[in-house]
């Protein structure tokens, strides 16, 4: 159980202002350490996710969220901090060991159902740190994102829950594995990619092939399905490769209608070819499923007569 946290005087007066909805909160804290945020955000975290709270007091709580974590993640010893006690929160950590980045990411569900994500990319180059706010731009992204290049400010809000480093030549570039609740009808899963040009972080490299014959490698992957329905898409490890479930129209008269396609038990996996990664479908025993054996014999005898 997380222990009641006691937030300073002068917090609880600006938390204040922020939930009656004041359009810019003044910060007098200019120190927030790692432990500091972490409590700060315990206390406040699942408010842009509540139905019974105004959209203007969720997205101001969520930019506080995001102002607190820019703080800390500029502090010193913040990138050897490892937030453990955000396991409880809404605010998961996509990172991995072997890179120099690492993302904070986290939602707004809006009274009409529809997500915002907000989030702050962890850039350590060297010996500096460097902050990157995220902010959902779904309304002002270009009409072909999906195979665009995209700039800071042009971010497609996700949960990103996993991180993979992959160096193409001497461009050290992040697969990212995210999560978008999107809207009422739909949920989406984004395979997209980071690299930094100098001290700028882009979204999107032409990495990914649909098949061996496909000569146009695409920047990122959308994949949009029925709200009720999980799509696994990860990398897995052994075997080094990134692991998707197909999906189809859950009826021939859905085709074509991502509201109603759900994911169909078959897999297909993108492997690494070169300077690209390429979509092949799996047809042996799928790489990530553990081997069980099953006594039969035995469960029968645990079955009521």
């Amino acid at each position: 159980m997380i222990p009641k946290i006691v937030i300073p005087k002068i917090l609880l007066i600006l938390m204040g202002g922020l939930f009656l909805g004041l359009p810019k909160i003044a910060w007098t804290q200019t120190d927030i350490t790692p432990l500091r945020c972490e409590e700060i955000i315990l206390q406040i975290n699942d408010i842009p996710l509540r139905m019974d709270t105004t959209n203007e007091a969720k997205i101001n709580t969520a930019r506080f969220i995001q102002e607190t974590l820019m703080e800390a993640l500029q502090h010193p010893e913040s990138w050897e901090y490892p937030f453990e006690a955000l396991k409880f929160s809404t605010i998961p950590i996509a990172s991995h060991p072997k890179a120099n980045v690492r993302i904070f990411t986290f939602n707004v569900i809006l009274n009409d159902g529809v997500f915002h994500q907000y989030g702050v990319i962890q850039h350590k180059k060297r010996k500096e740190l460097k902050t990157y706010a995220l902010l959902d731009t779904a309304q002002k992204l270009p009409e072909r994102y999906a195979e665009a290049e995209l700039s800071i400010d042009q971010w497609i809000g996700c949960i990103y829950y996993q991180l993979q480093p992959f160096k193409i030549g001497k461009i050290q570039t992040y697969l990212l594995f995210g999560f978008d609740g999107h809207n009422k009808n739909s949920n989406r899963s984004i395979l997209d990619v980071l690299y930094f040009d100098g001290d700028e972080p882009y979204f999107g490299y032409e990495l990914f092939r649909s098949s061996e014959e496909d000569p146009t490698p695409e920047p990122r992957e959308i994949f949009e399905y029925h709200k009720s329905a999980k799509l696994m898409l990860r990398y897995q490890e052994e075997g080094q490769h990134i692991v998707m479930e197909d999906l189809v129209p859950s009826g021939p008269q859905f085709k074509g209608n991502p509201y109603f396609y759900i994911p169909s038990g078959d897999y297909h996996a993108y492997f690494q070819e070169g300077k690209t990664w390429v979509k092949k479908v799996l047809t042996d025993d799928l790489p990530f499923a553990t081997r069980i054996t099953i006594d039969v014999d035995e469960i029968k005898k645990d079955i009521p007569r």
